[in-house]
């Protein structure tokens, strides 16, 4: 009981106390976010010195098949070449050109990419300004960088996901289950009970190839709907469109996308295979090498699998590839013989007889292995989930502050609740199931009142823990589909280096709120708010949001001024002012007032160096 409740200590300590040192953590943008470019976002450029080409570099790897520039001028007219492409040897980077002698005035770079380690799409976009006009007010890219990470949460992401994530761990747990559960407690056991025995190992050789064919299936069909659903984040096209466009089609598949979904069709051939030589063999099927080799072909699989993550994305990928790889197969290891003798165990057991003690036998050996291999295993996933956690999120606050962090919570509450019902099976049922068998006695041994009960109660345990199991599989798979949350500028820590951001909570709403550029003179004040189940919050007629500026190194008095919804963005708003007139250390609060809530504000200190200075 000690190990069960250690497992369950060691995930929550990681998860309460392993991120809190915000500090750790580099200021890192989600996915193929904006990172510098040529010209640089906000420049103001000489008087008749435009330039002939616009060059964007991005924090990740991008597909430049399916990525572009473009740039607008204050007329809402496109005036690059449309030669959008990438820098030779600068797998990073994007280069557009743009025609000669153009005009001064503000404009506007617009990008759209893929990323080529997580195949995530991200829009954004920044300006710059030739002659002495006025910067076109922009924070789109910054607050794309803060906010929430559920633009790629989509059902059907989360449903592909899922499907691989289950299929692998059933693979994985077929030949764990009968390799080291079942067949061995069938020797051990042989001897003791009746001749039905050889009925229900036949009978669960039987079920077993028709679970391995319904496990390739789902892996198939992940298998191909991730590369449809893959293929339209790319293109923007539909699979029946996407199979008649063969430039598209190419490019696709000489992605690392491509590459890896291309690399993965290898082992799913290879257990397609194996399902073919178990189905021809009617003996020695246990010994069978197809049956063994499911295996490394799952291991294999699981690779190709984390290969595809925001693991592989991360600048900490060399230490969370091997964590990713190790919590796949921990999962692997534990749900996949649970949802194994979920569904194989309770046919098998209705072929041998009542009121005889078999099932008991039978039963007390099956859950004394499978507690002896789910124990280190659960270990592992609790060890591999909170050192993940200690990288993954900036803060303690995050785990309620971000969809990534109420998703993990989600997560830790179902492992909790199958720890408990694992508890239950392992810690109660099986030893005493074990004391029953071990009686010679009719009326108080294996084939007691007593044992009937504790049976039927293991069965309904069984199928509350698989059901947990899948439940479990699909917390993950919103997991996946999310972005860990990145680490923001607390409250009280904004200098003039740049845009100010700041994230945080206030109330019942959470913010993103961005300054920019953070100096003396105009600046753009945009945040992005967001309720507490992660929907834009939108102000009706009646309410209003309020930046409140103060100077606090001279009395300057109060500045109010409104933030405006942007239009075609849900949850953002946004004012341009000149509020900020001098160098110095300036406090603002950020008020929210709704009809029929109280007021809910944050306040942010900022300070401001003299222009010129460093």
């Amino acid at each position: 009981m000690l190990l069960w409740w250690g497992a369950l200590c060691v995930l929550v300590l990681g998860l309460a106390f392993g991120p809190g040192n915000a500090q750790a953590h580099a200021l890192r943008p989600l996915h193929a976010q904006y990172d510098h470019s040529i010209p640089a976002a906000n420049a103001r450029l000489p008087s008749g010195q435009a330039p002939r080409q616009i060059r964007v570099w991005f924090t990740e790897r991008i597909e430049p098949a399916f990525s572009e520039l473009q740039v607008w001028n204050q007329q809402r007219q496109r005036v690059d070449l449309r030669d959008s492409r990438a820098v030779p040897g600068d797998p990073y980077a994007l280069v557009v050109d743009l025609p000669p002698h153009l005009s001064d005035g503000a404009y506007t770079v617009l990008f759209h990419n893929v990323s080529a380690e997580d195949g995530h799409e991200v829009t954004g976009s920044f300006s710059f300004v030739v002659g002495a006009g006025p910067l076109s007010p922009n924070t789109d890219a910054l607050l794309n960088q803060f906010a929430p990470t559920s633009a790629n949460l989509t059902l059907w992401s989360v449903g592909i996901r899922w499907l691989n994530i289950l299929g692998l761990c059933a693979l994985a747990g077929l030949p764990l289950s009968l390799l080291l559960i079942w067949r061995p407690t069938v020797i051990r056991i042989r001897k003791e009970v009746g001749p039905e025995l050889a009925a229900a190992e036949q009978l669960m050789q039987r079920l077993s190839k028709i679970y391995l064919l319904a496990i390739l299936l789902a892996l198939s069909l992940g298998w191909l709907a991730f590369w449809c659903y893959q293929g339209w984040i790319f293109s923007g096209l539909p699979p029946w469109q996407l199979l008649s466009n063969g430039g598209m089609l190419g490019e696709i598949v000489r992605s690392r996308f491509g590459t890896l979904w291309l690399a993965r069709l290898g082992p799913l051939l290879l257990v397609w295979g194996c399902w073919i030589v178990l189905l021809r063999r009617r003996y020695g099927w246990w010994r069978s090498w197809p049956l063994k080799g499911l295996l490394p072909l799952a291991g294999l699989l699981m690779l190709t699998e984390i290969l595809n993550s925001h693991a592989a994305a991360s600048r900490q990928a060399l230490l969370l590839l091997p964590l990713n790889l190790l919590h796949l197969a921990a999962s692997a290891i534990w749900i996949g013989p649970l949802l194994g003798l979920m569904i194989l165990l309770p046919p098998a057991l209705g072929k041998l007889r009542p009121g005889t003690g078999d099932r008991t036998r039978l039963l007390a050996g099956l859950i004394g292995r499978f507690t002896r291999l789910a124990i280190p295993a659960v270990l592992l996933l609790a060890l591999a989930s909170g050192l993940e956690a200690l990288l993954l999120l900036p803060s303690p606050a995050a785990l309620f502050g971000s969809d990534y962090g109420r998703a993990l919570l989600g997560k830790t509450l179902a492992f909790a609740l199958l720890l408990l019902l694992g508890g239950l099976n392992g810690l109660f049922i099986g030893p005493r199931l074990r004391r029953l068998a071990r009686q010679p006695d009719r009326e108080r041994g294996a084939a007691s009142l007593a044992a009937g009960r504790l049976q039927r109660l293991f069965v309904r345990a069984l199928r509350w823990e698989g059901t947990l199991a899948v439940l479990l599989l699909i917390v993950v798979g919103v997991l996946t589909s999310l972005s860990p949350p990145v680490a923001s500028v607390t409250a009280g820590s904004g200098s003039s280096q740049g845009p100010a951001l700041y994230q945080g909570h206030m109330g019942d709403l959470n913010y993103s709120f961005i300054i920019n550029p953070g100096q003396v003179g105009t600046n753009t004040f945009a945040v992005d708010l967001r309720d507490s189940t992660g929907r834009p919050l939108r102000l009706g007629p009646n309410d209003s949001l309020i930046l409140r500026c103060t100077m606090t190194d001279m009395t300057m008095g109060i500045q109010e001024i409104p933030l405006r919804p942007i239009a075609g963005q849900p949850g953002r708003y946004r004012a341009v002012a000149s509020v900020i007139s001098m160098s110095g250390h300036w406090q603002l609060t950020l008020i929210v007032r709704r009809l029929g809530f109280d007021d809910v504000s944050a306040t942010f200190n900022l300070t401001i160096a003299a222009p010129g200075r460093s």
